[in-house]
């Protein structure tokens, strides 16, 4: 059976990018995922305290950072999708 011309494309596996992966489930996060995110880091920041070794607080610090930029993804993206759904929020126009 003869291919058409354009099914070439179809046949080959998707390019990989890792960068634009990464972004995409990032922007992706669901709040539950934020959720468990703070949560360990508050588990992880309480036992950091109270161990006092390098590799504890490291740990902590890391995950924290990692929750933080989930955390400000999330919010970005229900303001964003807040905005585009409501029409603009308070200043919206009003029709005369």
């Amino acid at each position: 059976m003869a291919q058409q011309p354009g099914s070439e494309a179809a046949n080959e596996p998707a390019e990989i990018h890792p960068f634009r992966d990464i972004l995409d489930s990032l922007y992706h996060v669901s709040p539950m995922t934020v959720f468990w995110l703070v949560a360990a880091s508050m588990g992880l920041g309480l036992v950091g305290a109270q161990v006092e070794t390098l590799w504890m607080v490291v740990l902590f610090a890391v995950f924290w950072g990692i929750t933080v930029v989930a955390m400000l993804v999330l919010a970005a993206r229900l303001i964003a999708e807040h905005s585009a759904t409501s029409g603009g929020g308070r200043h919206r126009r009003v029709a005369h």
